[in-house]
């Protein structure tokens, strides 16, 4: 497994200094460093990233090389590289999420995947996620174009450092769209929140906290 000192990587400021744009919560979470060290990674495993799947009108799915973007698990890479990314998500983001939104908690996440935007064009349309929240982090910035926008609350992530997360809550408030990839190869790292505590042996890549 390719080796990461996970801890080291975690941004000082993380938690303690928090942004809030119309609900959209942004923090530090990485060191640049640690961000440049995940984009290594990525690139050492690229032969391992899989095309987003697009799904048809007759709920057939299919992976093709036109699709938005590739997606690479953190379960696929280590299941301990997702349960360190659980807990810092639970010690550091959780109680800003839980704070802000109160009464809400969250029971649970899916694994983090790093998702690379490598083909000019490349984009997507305006939609909303299927989760509670959605994370969502710069690991680079190093290519133009594909910014990640929000029309309703008129915000962007093209100022946010890498390394920095914003968190929102995303099923029906903050529909959000990424423009055309122009030049270069971008990659993000997101994770969804889930409000059902499914057991993470009747789900595949899933961890979940007690609340």
């Amino acid at each position: 497994m390719y080796g990461l000192d996970y801890q080291a990587g975690i941004h000082p400021d993380c938690g303690k200094k928090v942004k809030v744009h119309k609900d959209i919560i942004i923090t530090p979470f990485y060191t640049a460093k640690f961000c440049d060290q995940l984009v290594k990674m990525s690139k050492f495993y690229n032969s391992k990233f899989s095309p987003y799947i697009v799904y048809g009108k007759d709920k057939t799915h299919e992976k093709t090389n036109e699709s938005p973007w590739d997606t690479l698990m953190f379960s696929r890479i280590s299941p301990l590289l997702f349960e360190e990314f659980a807990d810092h998500y639970n010690k550091y983001i959780c109680p800003i999420l839980e704070k802000h939104f109160k009464p809400t908690t969250i029971p649970g996440i899916f694994s983090p995947m790093i998702i690379k935007y490598s083909r000019k064009g490349q984009q997507v349309g305006l939609h909303n996620d299927t989760s509670e929240f959605t994370f969502n982090l710069k690991l680079n910035t190093n290519y133009e174009g594909s910014d990640l926008e929000f029309p309703r609350q008129n915000w962007t992530n093209k100022d946010v450092p890498k390394g920095w997360c914003y968190v929102w809550p995303s099923r029906v408030t903050h529909p959000h769209r990424s423009t055309p990839l122009i030049k270069g190869t971008r990659y993000v790292l997101t994770c969804w929140s889930h409000p059902v505590s499914w057991s993470p042996t009747e789900v595949g890549g899933s961890i979940y906290r007690d609340v």
